[in-house]
């Protein structure tokens, strides 16, 4: 008895420090930095870059992409997710397969291989049509970010299209609605809510875009890409935190609506459980012309990929097509920013995805003073801009009492810490669907709680924790922006030296690395579906 009071006593203790550790963590990694940014510049900085016509334009450069960016991805995601479940359109799931494909890829890679594919030496335009086409500007920033970011407006649709209920529609029908008469007034205003919580959070990731505008929008200058500038070109972290404010203000105002307004309306009728779909018979016009749109846009995806491919593999882009290795011979020198990536990102998805394991297992489950901060906290970084957050730890995190600058920690750090919400809201998610009556029922034949967290709660959290692992690895390894701040030549990533070599003009060691990276990428993701199956959900949006 004394033995089990001491188990018991031990592990409210462990709890208590484990609960302290936690939200000093989200304190000084999360809140810091994000106050830091507030406070670092003076009144006269505001003013300086409030005042300048310059960066008035940029703030609304970066709105009207929102705007276009937002509606264009929204539509295509939409017709993707209705496709897929509520048509008999043939090769649906090979549609579905291809749109998730760029949720996978570095977030620079759509626009460079457009470069490559439509410049003025692309393999299309110049090579096929002998078109001399310049995509550098706000219209190829609007392909790359469509393309980009419409798998994340697919796959929240989806989700919201296979909740609904058929039952209304099957009413409808019965009334004598078909076709568009029945879309319009029963399919599409259930929807609505979830076609709205889309693009709102499209909104946000096309906000914080940094990868895509860095390589593709030429003089037309964004507000993610102008705080790089800032820095890059005059060492004005003042000027460039001001910046960032202003990108992340309109995300925060998105965010809070996303999921304190939209996230709290139902577009689900008679139950919250997936439903059954019947598929009915698509009328010969709606079905070939969805098959349509969907093979346009599905030969845009792929044209990313071989592009890269292509680009890893020829002597010289646009002028020499002759096949050759040199450029994987070339990268061989920076295998150590590789092996970099692959350690920092593994060791950054892994703690990432216990963090968050351990603080949904904290707010969900037990009852303590900071419980509410906790929560936000750990969901805030879902809405801040990897520019925003980068900036914050180059303010902190290089200098004195924490002095982190060029090391291996800063840059883990920073990716542990941006990628906690979704691994937190799977946790979340895991937990509220194990009924309580089972810790209740261990609990009466005698358990302790921490038996019952051994035994119990940790099994069924086991492949959550793993899709947060390895959904966390790959946001780890393929992100630019959050990093782009704090690289040196000591701990530079591969996603650093990409930019670079293309910004230099390097496309084929640039290509070859993406390659390399795609590689490593997919590896984990395959090893992922070995290991789990189709347990493993990656993205929760």
């Amino acid at each position: 008895m004394r033995h089990k009071a001491f188990k018991q006593k031990s592990y409210e203790i462990s709890l208590i420090i484990v609960i302290i550790a936690i939200v000093a963590s989200l304190l000084i990694f999360v809140l810091y930095p994000i106050v830091e940014v507030f406070l670092f510049p003076k009144a006269s900085d505001f003013s300086n870059i409030l005042k300048n016509a310059r960066y008035m334009k940029t703030l609304k450069n970066s709105m009207l992409m929102m705007l276009l960016s937002t509606l264009s991805s929204t539509f295509l995601g939409f017709i993707f997710a209705y496709t897929v479940t509520r048509t008999n359109v043939p090769g649906k799931r090979i549609f579905k397969f291809i749109s998730l494909l760029p949720l996978f890829s570095p977030p620079f890679m759509v626009a460079f291989s457009y470069i490559m594919m439509f410049g003025k030496n692309g393999l299309i335009t110049a090579g096929l049509f002998h078109a001399k086409v310049n995509i550098f500007g706000w219209h190829g920033l609007w392909l790359s970010q469509t393309i980009a970011f419409f798998p994340v407006a697919f796959l929240v649709m989806e989700g919201v299209l296979q909740s609904i209920s058929p039952m209304l529609e099957y009413a409808g029908r019965n009334l004598g609605a078909t076709g568009f008469t029945l879309f319009r007034t029963v399919t599409f205003p259930l929807a609505r809510p979830g076609v709205a919580g889309a693009a709102l959070l499209v909104a946000i990731q096309v906000l914080a875009d940094f990868g895509n505008p860095i390589i593709i929008s030429g003089s037309f200058s964004v507000l993610a890409t102008e705080a790089w500038m800032r820095v890059e070109g005059w060492a004005d972290i003042a000027g460039a935190a001001i910046l960032s404010i202003l990108l992340l203000l309109p995300s925060l105002v998105i965010f809070i609506l996303q999921r304190y307004w939209v996230g709290k309306r139902s577009y689900v009728t008679i139950t919250g459980k997936i439903s059954q779909v019947d598929i009915q018979k698509t009328s010969p016009i709606v079905k070939w012309s969805l098959f349509t749109i969907c093979t346009i846009v599905s030969i845009f995806v792929l044209l990313v990929y071989i592009g890269l491919i292509i680009g890893a593999f020829v002597n010289g882009w646009g002028y020499d097509w002759s096949f050759t290795l040199r450029y994987f011979k070339e990268i061989s020198s920076r295998s150590n920013e590789l092996f970099r990536s692959l350690s920092y990102s593994a060791i950054a998805g892994f703690s990432s995805a216990l963090f968050s394991m351990i603080a949904a297992y904290l707010v969900s489950r037990k009852r303590f003073i900071m419980r509410k901060f906790v929560d936000f906290t750990c969901i805030l970084p879902a809405a801040l801009p990897g520019i925003f957050l980068g900036i914050g730890y180059s303010i902190c995190f290089t200098k004195p009492p924490i002095d982190l600058y060029g090391t291996a920690a800063i840059i883990i750090l920073s990716m542990i810490f941006w990628n906690i919400s979704s691994g937190y809201q799977t946790g979340i998610g895991a937990l509220q669907q194990i009924s309580p009556s089972l810790n209740e029922a261990a609990s009466n034949l005698g358990a302790t709680s921490m038996r019952i967290f051994r035994e119990i709660e940790i099994p069924l959290i086991k492949v959550p924790f793993f899709s947060a692992f390895i959904m966390s690895f790959i946001r780890a390894i393929t992100t630019l922006s959050v990093i782009v701040f704090l690289s040196t030549s000591k701990n530079a990533v591969v996603t650093f030296s990409i930019m670079n070599l293309i910004s230099d003009g390097f496309y084929g060691k640039a290509a070859a690395l993406t390659c390399s990276l795609l590689v490593i990428t997919f590896s984990a993701l395959g090893l992922a579906r070995l290991l789990m199956g189709k347990q493993v959900q990656l993205f929760k949006v």
